[in-house]
């Protein structure tokens, strides 16, 4: 009997990532010291390698940069993993199983409210702020490729956006020189270094032209799993 081996592949990824949600809460116990999405990172890959979901997904995860099949390499001051364009749509393609799923979604919802939400809503919140200047946004993204190209990316070189949600944060003491962004109160609140953390996550992103996709992908999970949220954050304001 003939077994179509991409549709078998695709359904064992299909189970897989429904008991990944489903058994998340239980998912490595030691990853509670890491932050925001180090934290979720770290239990999935007591589940899935970077190796074995390429396998899954039928492509390679990134591109170029300095990450090995197994793990993600943080520090380089001379390369960063630029993503494979198909990997955020291959994410959201299979991620959010409950999508389609009344019943996944009731068993997975609380589990989002408590170990997933905090870092999903951080992730919206700095990109929004980013995206609230993109002249700023790119050309910060450009910056960041050009220091990498030429090996002067400083190891602190994130610290400089710790203040980023604050509303006072410039990138010159200038006014009339200094950017400008969309700020809402209380965005400040969420912790200095996870932010400068999502910054950078979102500055590579634009970088290797993967950041449309991946917030996309973050929309689709945020109009699911917590609809009031997206909405409040996408209403119209004024500074």
């Amino acid at each position: 009997m003939f077994v179509d081996k991409s549709i078998e592949r695709e359904n064992k990824l299909k189970d897989l990532i429904e008991s990944t949600w489903i058994q998340f809460p239980k998912l490595g116990l030691y990853c509670e010291k890491e932050i925001s999405y180090h934290k979720i990172f770290c239990k999935i890959q007591t589940v899935v390698s970077f190796k074995k979901l390429s396998e899954y997904f039928g492509i390679q995860i990134f591109e170029s940069g300095p990450h090995s099949k197994y793990y993600l390499e943080l520090n380089s001051p001379s390369e960063f993993g630029h993503y494979n364009p198909e990997f955020p749509l291959k994410l959201r393609e299979y991620l959010i199983p409950a999508k389609t799923n009344p019943i996944l979604y009731k068993v997975t919802l609380p589990i989002y409210e408590s170990l997933l939400r905090n870092t999903a809503r951080e992730f919206f919140i700095v990109f929004q702020k980013l995206d609230s200047n993109p002249k700023f946004f790119r050309k910060e993204a450009e910056r960041y490729l050009l220091l990498v190209e030429e090996n002067r990316l400083d190891p602190f070189y994130l610290d400089r956006f710790i203040l980023f949600l604050y509303p006072a944060f410039t990138d010159n003491e200038d006014p009339e020189e200094s950017s400008r962004f969309v700020y809402r109160k209380g965005d400040d609140n969420i912790d200095a270094q996870v932010v400068k953390e999502l910054v950078g996550f979102w500055i590579r992103r634009k970088a290797d032209g993967t950041d449309t996709e991946f917030i996309l992908g973050l929309v689709d999970l945020l109009k699911l799993y917590d609809p009031e949220f997206y909405q409040y954050r996408t209403a119209q304001i004024t500074n």
